[in-house]
């Protein structure tokens, strides 16, 4: 019957104790600790106090329920005032963690598993939470000091030379961002991506970035659209970084949104001036090659027949949650070259296409590269 009774209790207390242990340990990978060391500090910040309550309370079956309940709730109600709007994400990534032996199926399920299971676990507190998102930017949002007429907007700056803090509309929230051209991806920090109301996937793809301190990887979000004065961009790849904030920008606006637009700056207005592009003047108008990249798997097959026809089947996966319209994929075949054109690849799908090659071409080995990609 004792047994009985501490299986009851085991099973009470299973989820709030995993998932503060899952909590913890997300948090630490997110911020580039091993999963390892993570995870063991983790169990013992969580299990150890849960140990030291039920034997306080006389180790009973019911005060084993009450300390796996109690302690982890503590910290699951503790942590989104330290870490605001970060602890479901971490929950996900916690248990993408503890199912990573089982592959990266299994990760992913769990990843969504532990992000619902936290349902409104860590977000902001009530009021930091901004409205929804609107789908243009209405002329009231706009800073004042913002002229925007037609196809141009000219926003003022803060700063000089290399430091241009900017302001970025991300819906109704308005953030300063520093405007620098040699970043190709946007970035922000956690607690901006909070307030926009953006969560980070388990799941979510990496690249490398070069900050002040040297490289890091980053984790990448996809926001659904920003402003730049009143001119609209949609589906920007925003790269996770806390060393690009600082006390007066929130992150940096990379050429992924800058390239959009004819650049000018008024360094006698202090003004930051962004022109539309004409669609007929500049072939790699519309081309969204950086945000689309982290996002697009491409990959190739050859088969080279005996009348030596060469048939390539190009593929492209999707981790998007938008569909990509076009995306240009290029073919290396020895010194030849040659172009594929994927359409329509829809969200976390994928999509294919064949490509003939002149008969006799050298496809024994062979290069795949995206070569231009657009919502």
């Amino acid at each position: 019957m004792q047994r009985l009774a501490l299986a009851l209790a085991l099973g009470v207390g299973a989820l709030p104790a995993g998932a503060a242990v899952a909590a913890l340990t997300g948090l630490g990978v997110m911020r580039g600790l091993g999963a390892l060391h993570v995870g063991m500090a983790a169990s013992l910040v969580t299990l150890l106090p849960i140990a030291g309550l039920w034997s306080l309370f006389g180790r009973s079956p019911p005060a084993l329920a009450a300390a796996l309940v109690v302690w982890p709730g503590l910290l699951l109600a503790g942590l989104p005032g330290y870490f605001p709007g970060e602890v479901p994400g971490a929950i996900g990534t916690g248990f993408s963690v503890f199912a990573a032996p089982g592959g990266r199926d299994l990760s992913r399920s769990a990843a969504l598993l532990g992000e619902r299971v936290a349902g409104p676990v860590g977000h902001a507190p009530q009021g930091s939470v901004p409205a929804p998102e609107a789908e243009r930017a209405p002329q009231d949002c706009l800073p004042s000091a913002v002229l925007a007429t037609g196809d141009q907007a000219a926003l003022p700056y803060e700063g000089s030379g290399h430091s241009m803090a900017i302001p970025v509309q991300f819906g109704d929230v308005e953030l300063p961002m520093l405007f620098d051209t040699g970043a190709s991806v946007t970035t922000l920090n956690r607690a901006s991506l909070a307030r926009i109301g953006v969560k980070v996937p388990a799941d979510a793809p990496e690249i490398s970035l070069r900050t002040a301190n040297g490289e890091r990887t980053a984790k990448l979000v996809l926001v659904p659209r920003l402003w730049v004065g009143g001119l609209l961009v949609e589906g920007v790849t925003v790269g996770i970084c806390e060393e690009c904030a600082d006390e007066r920008t929130m992150g940096l606006l990379g050429l992924n949104v800058s390239s959009q637009f004819l650049v000018t700056v008024d360094t006698v207005r202090k003004e930051v001036v962004f022109q539309a592009r004409e669609s007929g003047s500049d072939h790699r108008v519309g081309d969204r090659v950086i945000d689309v990249s982290p996002w697009l798997r491409v990959q190739a097959r050859a088969t080279i027949y005996p009348d030596t026809r060469v048939e390539v089947e190009v593929t492209g996966e999707s981790l998007a949650p938008r569909t990509i319209a076009e995306a240009v994929v290029g073919l290396a075949c020895g010194e030849d070259r040659f172009v594929a054109r994927l359409t329509n690849v829809p969200p976390e799908g994928s999509a294919t296409t064949l490509v003939n090659l002149p008969r006799g071409t050298d496809c024994s080995a062979y290069r795949v590269t995206l070569d231009g990609a657009r919502w």
